[in-house]
């Protein structure tokens, strides 16, 4: 699993360490990371059934890579280092490190040339012969699958079944494979499970001809003969083709002659990036809500029909069956092992965090089935994914913040363009199912803004971690042992308790090597102090823990690189000690001005900071720059006011792509709301920027007017700012902008009305409106896909209804309105979300 974040991490490091540092020379460096370069391409070959024996090996070569990493680190960390007894801890160190990836080579030369397979095979890990007969709340999906076989006009070759590992793909499929109106509708069906060894769609193909008797010349394998050969085979009777578990990215054209009606369902845990363009052509199979999991849960505990079930009984197993967060398969695995239990158990049982725990060594089907969508994920994925189980139970992962994190661990290289490429690792994670989605991205329709994790994958992820040394998670007092936590890379608190009891401080001088402490547990209202062995710590996340004062023992953290805090005083202008930070947290307990003699300024150390990336300062604001003074790899500043946003400070952030700023008072606005116009001057590219005035005061027009924006700027978004309508065109020009976001008083007036025919909103595709006083909406965009209206009180109309819109949400209108967009949501066919607090409409 690890080999790549290994890899990369030391990497890394051998690029930093300068030409007058020579224990390392040149050939030695690419000696290591060429050795781990071939660990890491045989690991990609070797086929799937053979991957866990070949994994302990593995284990063996990240070890000892981990080891030769610490030892360069601590040297770096130490001015005061023993040079001999480095140099000689270093050479026999290294020397571990080729033995062990010598050996993992001809260990993994043997496992692939073996014919015997591992008890890791595709025919153990599905989890269709437990849930047969007890499919429950899939009527929807079943009557969808119906309607496209039976439907006359459908000119659709094939439907995608897709969901994660356990949630019913194949038994849902089954039910309607073997309905009797389906065996008679089709001359021949087919039901073939695919499985991992085949990877390219040829392979499938050729399969399929086969079992249906056609013979394909040897010499005629390509990809245009297959295809044409496959779809001709379709027309020469009626077919029904199954193919299960298809891990490849199978792309089938349309076949618009098929007057037979074959049909081809795939079933399939990966959604193709193909799925997201043609909804239609996939059917995803949503968790059970409480209800219908509860009833499974019911039918699978009770299946004698003579046992009955309490009311005590039953409450306490609607808790249960909540539990398991709505996955058939782990419903119907808590229901076998709750068959014949006392009270007692039931409630024991109710009482854990998981109602299972998930682990490699599990002889259950849904345990090896999620452990094998696990193994086959790219080793490139891998400690991404496990990373995801940091978080707490239930935590709403945000994409960002995850991002950020994976740079600063280490796992990616900051070169140019690498955001784009780390969005798409997140995405990849999500259409391989094994990461759910949780909130759509604004910018992107594809993307996902917040995510988490399934219990079933969270508990694998955590047990997973913990025997890899990738991290280990403190929530109790025997969490914390030395047994426990030696040689872990990374400590996640999400009990912050624990780190008040000195035993506990004792028992981490165990790990001083350890490379991240991230503090998830509830936010602590009173001082903890926080462990001050681990020299080498990249990762420091303390926001949910409060200081009074800056903990000064963070400076002498020279390796760290993403720090977020909380304190109630200033930050020290030592900060600058910390020069390879690249993500800077920085909040107060209480959002509470400290003076009124004008801004609070970080210290002016801060620009030094050259390797900053991201800046979060609530209530602090950059201060003037020195002469020659430059953060040339800043993109992101959030929580400064207009102070920070001179042309003097501006002009020294060269690469500047999003800011936030907020205005804490009407006076402030109205006296220097001109910075505006600096950025237009100052960047060409520019990507979102975000205004808040804090109380604004609604009986007066806070800001004087709109200012232009950079020409190529993406995303707005305003609050507070009192403009009227007519101000619209400013922002309406703007050809690249997708994303406008409105909340309180940013507009003002009961008409807004605007039209892309005039060319205004060329490019909009989402916009929020948030508790404004408008009345009417008179809106004409064509490609406006999403629009979210929430506390518009006193909105009744919206002419054109949005014509073209695929997703509207309006939360706590007024009644008539929220009616209004039902009937509309009815009549066009949109994805139409009322909610009312007063009533469920």
């Amino acid at each position: 699993m690890g080999s790549c974040a290994a890899a990369i991490s030391l990497e890394h490091t051998l690029k930093r360490i300068s030409e007058s540092d020579d224990f390392l020379s040149h050939s030695e460096k690419l000696c290591i990371l060429d050795g781990m370069d071939s660990v890491i391409e045989r690991m990609m070959e070797i086929p799937s059934s053979k991957k866990v024996d070949a994994a302990a090996y593995e284990r063996r070569v990240i070890d000892a890579v981990q080891i030769f990493h610490d030892l360069i680190l601590s040297h770096l960390s130490d001015p005061d280092h023993d040079d001999i007894g480095f140099a000689l801890s270093l050479s026999q160190q290294m020397e571990k490190v080729k033995h062990e990836i010598t050996s993992f080579l001809t260990a993994t030369d043997k496992i692939c040339s073996s014919r015997r397979y591992s008890n890791f095979a595709s025919s153990d890990y599905n989890t269709d012969n437990q849930q047969q007969n007890l499919l429950v709340g899939l009527d929807d999906q079943i009557r969808a699958l119906q309607q496209w076989i039976f439907d006359p006009n459908s000119h659709d070759l094939f439907k995608s079944v897709v969901g994660m590992t356990g949630i019913g793909k194949t038994t849902l499929v089954k039910q309607v494979y073997n309905d009797p109106r389906v065996v008679k509708e089709f001359e021949t069906r087919l039901f073939l499970h695919i499985g991992p060894h085949y990877t390219r769609s040829e392979d499938i193909m050729l399969r399929v001809l086969d079992e249906l008797g056609f013979v394909i010349p040897s010499d005629k394998l390509d990809t245009d003969y297959l295809e044409n050969q496959f779809l001709e085979a379709l027309s020469t009777q009626k077919y029904l083709i199954v193919l299960d578990d298809v891990w490849a990215d199978l792309i089938l054209s349309d076949f618009p002659e098929n007057r037979k009606r074959s049909l081809i369902i795939i079933i399939s845990q990966i959604r193709r990036f193909y799925d997201y363009i043609h909804t239609d052509k996939v059917i995803i199979l949503p968790f059970l809500n409480d209800d219908d999991s509860w009833k499974l849960l019911h039918q699978t505990a009770f299946s004698n029909r003579e046992e009955k079930c309490s009311r005590e009984l039953e409450k306490i197993g609607k808790k249960i069956a909540k539990n398991c967060e709505g996955l058939p398969a782990a419903i119907i695995q808590v229901g076998e092992n709750l068959r014949g239990k006392s009270f007692e158990e039931w409630k024991t049982l109710s009482e854990k965090e998981d109602p299972l725990v998930i682990t490699r060594y599990d002889d259950t089907p849904l345990s090896k089935a999620l452990f094998f969508s696990y193994m086959m994920l790219h080793p490139y994925l891998k400690p991404f994914f496990l990373y995801m189980g940091v978080f707490p139970k239930h935590y709403a992962i945000s994409r960002s913040k995850l991002i950020k994190l994976w740079f600063s661990e280490g796992f990616l290289d900051t070169q140019p363009g690498i955001e784009e490429i780390v969005g798409h690792t997140f995405d990849l994670l999500i259409r391989q199912s094994v990461v759910l989605r949780e909130k759509h991205a604004s910018v992107n329709s594809f993307e996902f803004k917040n995510c988490r994790l399934h219990f079933t994958f969270r508990s694998l992820c955590v047990s997973e971690a913990k025997s890899e040394k990738f991290f280990h998670i403190l929530k109790k007092y025997t969490d914390c042992t030395p047994e426990n936590i030696r040689r872990q890379q990374r400590l996640c608190v999400h009990n912050n308790v624990i780190l008040a009891l000195t035993q506990v401080h004792e028992w981490m001088e165990s790990v001083p090597n350890a490379r991240s402490l991230l503090c998830f547990g509830p936010k602590q209202q009173y001082p903890v102090l926080l462990p001050s062995c681990f020299r080498l710590l990249k990762v420091l996340d303390a926001l949910a823990i409060r200081f009074y004062e800056f903990p000064h023992q963070l400076l002498a953290l020279l390796q760290l690189k993403y720090l977020s805090i909380t304190c109630d005083r200033e930050l020290p202008n030592s900060i600058s000690t910390l020069w390879n930070l690249e993500v800077l947290i920085f909040t107060r307990h209480h959002n509470i001005k400290l003076s009124n003699n004008g801004p609070l300024y970080l210290p002016i150390d801060i620009w030094n900071m050259h390797k900053l990336r991201q800046l979060y300062c609530k209530g602090f604001d950059l201060p003037p720059p020195s002469d020659d003074s430059h953060l040339e790899n800043l993109i992101t500043v959030s929580g400064v006011s207009v102070h920070s946003c001179t042309i003097e400070v501006l002009s020294r952030i060269p690469n500047l792509k999003r800011i936030a700023v907020q205005i804490e008072s009407a006076h402030d606005s109205t006296e220097t709301f001109n910075f505006f116009g600096h950025f237009a001057f100052v960047y060409e590219s520019f990507e979102s920027f975000k205004f808040v005035v804090v109380n604004p005061n609604l009986s007066s027009q806070i800001v004087r007017s709109v200012p232009n924006f950079p020409m190529n700027i993406k995303k707005i978004s305003l609050s507070g700012c009192g403009f009227p309508w007519e101000n619209m065109e400013v922002i309406a020009s703007l050809p690249n902008l997708i994303v406008l976001k409105l909340r309180w008083y940013a507009f003002c007036g009961p008409l807004w009305k605007t039209s892309q025919r005039q060319g205004q909103f060329p490019s909009l595709e989402f916009l929020l409106l948030e508790d404004l006083d408008i009345e009417n909406l008179e809106f004409d965009i064509l490609y406006l896909r999403w629009v979210i209206v929430r506390h518009c009180y006193k909105l009744e109309n919206i002419s054109n209804q949005f014509k073209n819109t695929e997703i509207l949400e309006v939360d706590d209108c007024s009644p008539s309105f929220m009616k209004k967009m039902r009937e509309w949501g009815s009549v066009v066919g949109a994805e139409v979300k009322i909610r009312s607090s007063i009533t469920d409409l």
